[in-house]
């Protein structure tokens, strides 16, 4: 079931940058995007004690949901793990 969520998501996520009228403009703003927030969340690590796990799971979809996914990730694991 969580699969079939998941890549219901994708499907969503690569319609909205195939109708933004650029799709590879889109698509690299957000894994830039995502790449760099998770970047900024290792490294605030070292003073704060919040931590995301760096695994292709989490790569994977910081690169698809860009910064919310990031953020999304790092709600998951402070109110449920």
């Amino acid at each position: 079931m969580i699969y079939f969520i998941v890549v219901l998501l994708l499907i969503v996520v690569l319609i909205i940058f195939k109708t933004s009228g650029c799709f590879f403009k889109s698509f690299f703003t957000s894994v830039l995007g995502g790449i760099g927030a998770l970047c900024a969340v290792w490294s605030v690590n070292f003073f704060v004690p919040i931590s995301l796990g760096v695994n292709l799971f989490s790569v994977i979809f910081s690169v698809l949901f860009s910064v919310p996914g990031v953020i999304f990730l790092l709600l998951c694991k402070t109110f449920l793990f």
